[in-house]
């Protein structure tokens, strides 16, 4: 039997469970070992694995451990380099970036951050450098808050710089390339809107001469024709305008019934020998005269006409007007461009519909679309809406709406005749028959009186003999050229006749320039008006009414017929200095003024107009100021002559200053006004255009002097 204790037994087996329970502790030990050795070598193998760079930067110390991939990205291997500070600053950053680097990371650390991000070069070993974008942590404080421990990681986003780059290259040559375009286009505007301008002026012009039936039909022709070519070069520019951003809108008074006129003798001439009828249907409570851009709506109107014309095969087709709502200052008009042709299918509708929704017809080589995004593109910068309905056979109706402004024009009409020349005696003196009774019968539909004399003798004793018995002549109309005694002559005699108790007012009559006759006869000087041939009605009639506004006792016997409350009586009297290099251009703007009675002065460049203004003995009321001027250009002339630059008698500073340029790019205007410009026309000149602006800004002028302190 044995000797043990009856205890021995229940601590054998308190100790085999302990020794149990160690055991089964020890094997979740080995357990949880395992598995942090596992989560280890994961980790582990996963920093091998990515391409991504981390780091640990002891900051007490200044080491920092680098991962195989942070080595690996700079072609670097453990022990190649120690693992410090050092090691980062002389080796790894790149030496244009490595201040910037330290610094933020110092700043990071002092202001207590938790974290930073940065992006900076590293230097490969080769080196290349490689972009990296660094996000990185802040841990363990010390006991004053400071991190002592930093962990970040670098990932490589150099394919994205070099993209980025590569981006911002292509941008850059694109933004060179529109520039290079824009500028093209206004070279091209300006190089072709200039001789243009001399077509269409010089038309303007010669509609004034004497001209058969046969002749004034071909002026008409010639004058429709250049219209046509004008909005057909307008339209070939458009496009890359739209593109570029720059189409920009004019905001002048116009008269709706005028452009209708215009767009049916269009049609009626390009028609040629086929039968168009175009019917419009304008409701009572449009008004006729409005405020907007005239030529981009005519452009949109005749673009659709003559697409119903020419894809419906119908000659009639309708516009309609209509007034659908107006402010104070606004109103909205619809309209309708409507054919009964053969219209188009559900699918090609369809089609151009979504062409304008998705603005794909930009691109569209369907000329027809092209148009009409055009269209679509100018409605919607004049804040309406665009829409087209079709059928076949039931023809088609596009139909849009723009945003126009009130005119202050109301129905005023400017007079044809503003005084009564019935009292006005004047002698025709020509040794050519048939011109001088041209020239008589001219005069007389001006109402003037008119005697005829084929001598210079024969007319200075007629002179006399009306002088003497109380009944002179105002005016003497002379040829240049006369056998025995020229005009200039003549005119010498009559100047320097001491027996005349009233001197007429001479006009000589020529085909050369004045400048050509002034250089070769002082007897130039003493003319007071030079008329080139042929003389028109209108153009004697002006040069009668400028004298006769210039001189108080024809004012007494030539009374005004009605009165004068329009622009025409702000215009007379006027004086502009036109700053012009273009020969034709001038004699256009001269032409032009002359037509309202406004006397103008020529200069070749900006140099010119300031040496003029500097000497000038009258003041003169604005000035038309070309843009592109050999010396000094009209905005450099503009900026000097607002800064004071300019002396003179009269002062320059505040004189308006109206800009005329071939150029009609975006930007154009507002380079002008920045300038110190008072307004802007574009070339051609529309006469009536300008003559509207001009006595807006001169109305406008007199308004701000009135209420000027003096």
């Amino acid at each position: 039997m044995s000797e043990h204790s009856p205890h021995s037994g229940s601590a054998e087996a308190a100790l085999a469970a302990k020794i149990k329970l160690l055991e089964a502790e020890l094997a979740s030990l080995k357990q949880q070992q395992q598995q942090m050795t596992d989560r280890d070598t994961r980790h582990q193998y996963a920093m091998e694995a990515t391409n991504d760079g981390l780091w640990d930067w002891h900051i007490p110390s200044g080491k920092i451990y680098f991962n195989h991939s942070y080595l690996r990205m700079l072609g670097y291997d453990y022990g190649d380099l120690p693992a410090d500070l050092y090691t980062l600053r002389e080796y790894f950053v790149h030496p244009d970036d490595v201040d910037d680097v330290l610094t933020e990371y110092q700043t990071a650390l002092d202001n207590r951050r938790e974290s930073v991000q940065l992006q900076y070069r590293l230097l490969h070993r080769d080196g290349n450098s490689i972009w990296v974008h660094a996000k990185a942590k802040f841990f363990e404080p010390d006991s004053q808050g400071r991190a002592t421990r930093c962990v970040g990681i670098n990932s490589d986003i150099s394919d994205f710089i070099k993209a980025r780059e590569d981006l911002l290259g292509a941008k850059a040559q694109a933004d060179l390339a529109n520039k290079t375009k824009s500028e093209f286009l206004a070279r091209v505007s300006h190089e072709i809107r200039t001789p243009m301008n001399a077509i269409i002026g010089i038309g303007y012009l010669l509609h004034d001469t004497p001209l058969d039936e046969q002749q004034q039909s071909y002026l008409t022709s010639i004058n429709s024709a250049a219209d046509s070519l004008l909005q057909i070069i307008n339209q070939l520019l458009d496009f890359s305008k739209i593109e570029a951003g720059r189409v920009i809108l004019e905001y002048a008074h116009f008269d709706i019934e005028q452009l209708f006129e215009k767009i049916s003798r269009l049609f009626e001439i390009s028609a040629l020998h086929r039968t168009v009828n175009i019917v419009y249907d304008i409701k009572p409570d449009v008004p006729r005269f409005l405020r907007g851009d005239a030529s981009r709506l005519s452009q949109i109107l005749g673009h659709l006409i003559s697409n119903a014309f020419q894809y419906s095969h119908t000659d009639q087709v309708i516009v309609r007007v209509a007034k659908t709502r107006q402010t104070h200052k606004t109103l909205l008009l619809d309209f309708t461009v409507e054919d009964k042709g053969v219209g188009m299918s559900p699918k090609q509708l369809a089609t151009i519909k979504e062409q304008l929704v998705f603005n794909k017809n930009l691109i569209s080589t369907d000329k027809n679309t092209y148009g009409l995004s055009i269209c679509s593109h100018l409605v919607h910068l004049m804040q309406g809406s665009f829409a087209i309905e079709s059928s076949p056979n039931k023809g088609c109706k596009v139909s849009f709406s723009v945003m126009l402004e009130h005119s202050h024009l109301g129905e005023k009409t400017l007079l044809s005749q503003p005084r009564c020349l019935n009292n006005i005696r004047v002698l025709i003196v020509d040794d050519n028959t048939i011109a001088r009774t041209i020239l008589a019968s001219t005069a007389r539909s001006i109402r003037l009186q008119v005697d005829e004399e084929d001598n210079a003798l024969g007319a200075i004793e007629r002179i006399r003999h009306a002088d003497q018995c109380g009944n002179p002549y105002h005016f003497v109309l002379l040829d240049y050229r006369m056998p025995s005694m020229n005009g200039l002559q003549l005119t010498g005699l009559i100047k320097s006749d001491c027996h005349l108790q009233q001197k007429p007012w001479v006009f000589l009559i020529s085909a050369y320039h004045r400048d050509e006759i002034s250089s070769a006869d002082p007897n130039a000087l003493l003319v007071d008006e030079f008329l080139s041939k042929p003389v028109s009605e209108s153009r004697l009639f002006d040069a009668i009414g400028q004298t006769i506004a210039q001189v108080q006792s024809l004012q007494d016997i030539s009374p005004p017929m009605t009165s004068d409350g329009d622009n025409r009586a702000l215009l007379e009297h006027t004086r502009i200095l036109i700053a012009e290099d273009n020969l034709v251009n001038q004699q256009v703007l001269r032409g032009i003024l002359k037509k309202k009675n406004i006397a103008s002065v020529i200069a070749a460049n900006g140099i010119e107009a300031l040496q003029i203004l500097d000497t000038t003995e009258q003041p003169f009321d604005a000035i038309l100021m070309d843009l592109e001027m050999p010396e000094m250009d009209g905005i450099e002339a503009t900026r000097q002559i607002r800064a004071g630059a300019v002396g003179g008698k009269y002062p320059a500073a505040q004189i308006p200053i109206i800009a005329v340029t071939a150029q009609a790019m975006r930007g154009d205007r507002e380079r002008c006004l920045a300038a110190g410009m008072d307004g802007y026309l574009s070339k051609p000149v529309n006469p009536e255009l300008l003559y509207t602006t001009l006595a807006d800004i001169l109305r406008a002028q007199a308004v701000t002097n009135d209420h000027t302190p003096r």
